[in-house]
């Protein structure tokens, strides 16, 4: 096993019990109508052990059992202020902590401090760090000591090499996997992209505030525990929807299902105590596995963000985002692209009209419908750069202020768009035949490479798969 996930020498079993029994005393209650196993193939999973009907709670936590921002803050500042001054500047960098002999001044002066008082000196500096990167430094440190209230729970969760086929750690641990990124689609290499671009910058804004987060295997598996781990939870001071995030023991033993199975309930109880709680919303026989929906999401999104893919996946789609915006492409105006491109300069007054209406990237199919978005992509390629372009003055050609209203009101839902259809039909076609002819020159190297194997083969050739199954499906009623 990797560092960052050395498990004593019991059995996961035994590792489950014990984590169980350490939330009961916490005041977790569970249902004796489930229990957490290891499943074949799938890891760690929730089973049905008698009939489970719809409606029942199969675990209630108090939300101070839970793991989030708010409860990782608390157990920080209150290290610190329990350890005092040496505390403070062992945890945090010398240019986030207060000078060292002012801080042993003050150690000496208030060794009988309050929590509060302590606490209150370094509260901005966690308030300024992200959730992700908060919970992601709290995993960190407490592999790293050893010494947390929350070993059992660390004892479960998985280890680095469990995470060797996401694309995020192939980009930034390599291990002779780099070179699988060249087979990823566009829209899933870019994904990829963009949650190596979030790692990194959030291990630089760890790096910033706490000292000693030298270790990038272990900072990475930490930074995936919470990625793939977290739950939903509103927190009033979170500053944002995405800083609303929780880690709950046990719940997170739930696999992925793309079908509804569970609720999150948060609750008031007796003395102002709220709950958080997860509730069936279908029956269950025993043995079924019971599994909770991550999101609508495709096996591209899955992929990265969680590792795996679905063998059927109804949220499956074509992501043509990256050949539309080539087309659509040309020298006139920089723009910037807000979709799977994000951040990269375009040069469109095209590009430039899809963003002022709110259209430009996320051109997308699935096997039976093309997104609004797409369609109105495919109309805007085929018309004149002059008609996406607002006119300056009164003595525009009346063809060209017919053929910008005609767009406008297909973008609108004023029109059917009637006019555009053939020929979008054939740029369409024209994408949709080198999406073909690409997947199965990906497909055939993905094969032939004796290195790529395993899951992450699998997981490469299903998205090319259905990459192909969904172009094939469109092309086939215009030929």
């Amino acid at each position: 096993m990797t560092r960052s996930g050395t498990h004593q020498q019991s059995s996961l079993a035994e590792r489950i019990a014990k984590l169980v029994s350490q939330l009961q005393s916490r005041g977790v209650i569970f249902s004796d109508g489930v229990q957490a196993q290891e499943i074949p193939g799938r890891g760690i999973g929730v089973i049905a052990c008698r009939m489970v009907p719809a409606g029942e709670q199969i675990v209630q936590f108090p939300v101070t059992s839970l793991l989030n921002p708010r409860t990782a803050k608390a157990a920080l500042l209150r290290e610190v202020s329990d350890g005092g001054a040496d505390a403070a500047c062992s945890m945090f960098t010398p240019t986030a902590t207060p000078n060292r002999e002012e801080a042993t001044a003050r150690k000496r002066r208030r060794r009988d401090a309050s929590v509060k008082t302590q606490a209150g000196k370094y509260a901005s500096l966690l308030d300024s760090l992200s959730s992700h990167q908060l919970l992601a430094y709290y995993l960190y440190r407490a592999r790293l000591r050893r010494d947390s209230d929350w070993n059992s729970f660390l004892d479960v969760l998985p280890t680095l090499d469990t995470f060797g086929g996401l694309p995020l750690v192939w980009a930034v641990l390599d291990h002779g996997r780099k070179r699988f990124l060249d087979y990823l689609p566009a829209n899933t290499y870019e994904h990829a992209a963009r949650m190596s671009k979030q790692f990194w910058g959030d291990l630089s804004a760890v790096r910033s505030i706490f000292a000693n987060v030298e270790d990038v295997e272990l900072f990475i598996w930490a930074w995936l525990c919470v990625n793939s781990r977290c739950l939903y939870y509103y927190m009033a001071e979170a500053p944002t929807s995405s800083d609303c995030m929780t880690l709950a023991p046990v719940v997170d033993f739930l696999n992925h299902s793309d079908d509804e199975h569970c609720s999150i309930q948060i609750y008031d109880g007796a003395l102002a105590t709220k709950f958080f709680g997860l509730v069936t919303t279908r029956s269950y026989d025993v043995g079924d596995e019971i599994c909770l929906s991550y999101g609508a999401h495709t096996n591209s999104f899955l992929l990265c963000e969680y590792g795996f893919t679905l063998a059927v996946n109804k949220n499956t789609e074509l992501d043509i985002t990256a050949e539309l915006l080539a087309i659509l492409k040309c020298s006139r105006r920089t723009s910037r692209c807000h979709s799977d491109s994000e951040g990269a300069e375009i040069e469109s007054p095209k590009l430039a009209f899809l963003e002022a209406h709110g259209y430009l990237g996320d051109y997308t199919l699935s096997l039976d419908t093309i997104s609004y978005r797409t369609e109105v992509a495919l109309a805007v390629s085929q018309v004149r750069e002059e008609v996406c372009r607002e006119p300056t003055g009164d003595d525009e050609p009346r063809a060209r202020t017919l053929e910008r209203s005609q767009l406008k009101a297909f973008i609108s839902g004023m029109a059917n768009g009637s006019k555009f259809k053939a020929r979008s039909t054939a740029t369409l076609n024209t994408i949709l035949d080198d999406v073909v002819k690409n997947c199965d020159i990906m497909l055939a190297k993905a094969n032939d490479d004796v290195e790529c194997g395993g899951e992450t083969r699998e997981n490469i050739v299903r998205l090319y798969n259905e990459r192909k199954q969904i172009a094939c499906s469109h092309l086939r009623p215009h030929r």
